[in-house]
């Protein structure tokens, strides 16, 4: 089975795809994610040393003053691109399991497999938002049912990719006849497989399925806590699953500088309108949230789509990961104000020192 597992904590870059990346924010230098920066940066993250590229999957903007997210690539020929572009990184396509027909879908993957010998990885979402879904022309169905529908997804393009003979599908959603399908992924096994679930039902589902789960960190403290409820789901189906979460990185020279970007990006430049209709969409302003946990909530939606700020000089840093890392993190899925801008820096400066604090093996020199 294909691994994460080169690092301790494995480090990628997350949702470049789209225009603004994670950061809701109207600053000058808010990510463009024209083709040109997305090709430069997966090769720069690939000479890096880092482990993946993840994208986020969007159809649709969130509106406000810039349109957060409002220009975007589709992730599996965005993944097939930086397959071709890229030697050594890990590139995921991130798939709405209604959108995309499972057949279809899995000819698309083991296409993109194969153009990057075995490099490809996929994030399945189930689905969450009713706009983008109105905007294909597809009904968002009720939570519990939209689950269901992932399993049979699941459970077909696993049969494509494995079967040796054609076979017959008949489920609730999905039906088939005399399917087959050749190439099968590259070497003989299937893509590394990633899957968020918040609710129980959603993280049954990823336990289920997934070699990686995501979950969103509320703070350090409790942190612990998340990572071993979904390992132990992962254990109940006899799985050895790995815990991801998102971040957004804001590295100085000084902490006094880095918290001074942090704000001035994340807090006085927040694109406020964009923020409140993904707080409110993602139901994170729900009956008995206290107003405590809805200015964090709207703090981390502007400064990292909802992922876990970190804020401070490279020596902060390095140990917040690492602390994350020692809590039993696999792997962090990064956002930056503006990648090829501040990338660099955190690879000059963090890098090196997560070396030497022992969760990432020495990087190899660029060719």
């Amino acid at each position: 089975m294909r691994r994460l597992d080169k690092n301790h904590l494995s480090l990628g870059l997350f949702g470049f795809n789209c225009s603004g990346g994670l950061g809701v924010t109207m600053v000058p230098e808010r990510w463009d994610a024209s083709w040109d920066n997305n090709q430069k940066l997966a090769r720069m993250a690939d000479d890096a040393g880092l482990d993946f590229l993840l994208p986020l999957g969007r159809w649709k903007g969130y509106g406000g003053t810039v349109n957060h997210n409002g220009s975007s690539f589709e992730t599996l020929t965005w993944a097939s691109g930086l397959l071709a572009s890229t030697r050594d990184i890990m590139v995921f396509g991130t798939v709405h399991v209604p959108a995309m027909n499972p057949i279809v879908a899995s000819k698309q993957m083991v296409t993109a497999d194969h153009i990057g010998r075995g490099r490809f990885g996929l994030n399945i979402v189930c689905g969450w938002n009713p706009d983008e879904f109105d905007m294909l022309g597809l009904s968002l169905k009720e939570h519990e049912r939209r689950y269901d529908q992932g399993q049979e997804w699941v459970d077909i393009l696993t049969r494509a990719w494995t079967a040796n003979e054609p076979f017959d599908y008949a489920g609730d959603f999905y039906r088939i006849r005399n399917t087959a399908m050749e190439p099968k992924p590259w070497g003989g096994t299937r893509p590394f497989i990633v899957c968020a679930g918040n609710s129980g039902r959603g993280q049954d589902f990823a336990a289920r399925n997934a070699d990686m789960l995501f979950t969103f960190l509320s703070d350090l403290d409790h942190a612990r806590d998340a990572v071993d409820t979904l390992k132990a789901a992962g254990a109940a189906y006899g799985r050895t699953a790995g815990v991801f979460t998102s971040v957004s990185v804001t590295v100085r020279p000084t902490r006094k500088e880095a918290e001074e970007y942090f704000n001035y990006f994340a807090v006085e430049n927040a694109d406020t309108q964009a923020i409140e209709y993904m707080v409110i969409g993602r139901g994170m302003d729900k009956p008995g949230t206290t107003e405590a946990q809805r200015r964090m909530f709207r703090l981390r939606a502007g400064a990292a789509n909802g992922g876990f700020p970190i804020v401070g000089d490279p020596d902060d840093v390095a140990r917040t990961m690492q602390q994350l890392s020692d809590i039993g993190l696999s792997a962090l899925a990064m956002g930056f104000t503006n990648y090829l801008q501040h990338l660099p820096y955190f690879r000059d400066e963090v890098l090196p020192r997560l070396e030497r604090l022992g969760v990432r093996a020495p990087r190899r020199a660029a060719a």
